[in-house]
């Protein structure tokens, strides 16, 4: 199946848990890779002995294994009812130090990345860092920041 298939299945039609085996064909990858996530603590099961993981874990790291501009191509306007607004993607234009523009040009070419991908993972630690003012600030943004946990 396709990714954009199994984004969709996904994000769509979420069950509750997922057996492991139901989580690597979902992302195409081997049972073996995922049960090292999961067992160095990037992925938490919820029984370990059956490889049980809730939908929330697997939403949560395919969103990090999938592009969000993947994932949002595939679910199209149904992105709305599955996504948070605080946390779909939006335009922004700014002007930078050529360095800075530089350093995020390489870095994305380093890990196969896009310039924006690698700019939204090294805020990150700007939202969580403030992330307790900005939810008194701006409508939405705790839940937002919960989710797929919420």
């Amino acid at each position: 199946m396709t990714d954009a298939i199994n984004i969709r299945r996904l994000f769509l039609e979420p069950k509750a848990t997922y057996l492991i085996v139901e989580v690597a064909a979902l992302l195409g990858i081997a049972v073996r890779e995922l049960r090292a996530w999961v067992d160095s603590g990037e992925l938490e099961a919820i029984d370990l002995r059956a490889l049980v993981l809730p939908w929330s874990e697997v939403a949560s790291f395919a969103m990090e294994f999938w592009s969000q501009e993947a994932i949002e191509e595939a679910l199209g306007s149904d992105v709305a009812a599955v996504i948070p607004k605080l946390l779909r993607l939006a335009d922004l234009e700014v002007r930078l130090p050529r360095m800075q523009v530089v350093t995020l040009e390489r870095l994305a070419a380093l890990d196969g990345e896009s310039v924006s991908a690698v700019l939204a993972r090294e805020l990150r630690d700007l939202v969580s860092v403030h992330a307790e003012w900005l939810s008194a600030e701006v409508p939405g943004f705790a839940e937002a920041l919960a989710w797929p946990m919420a």
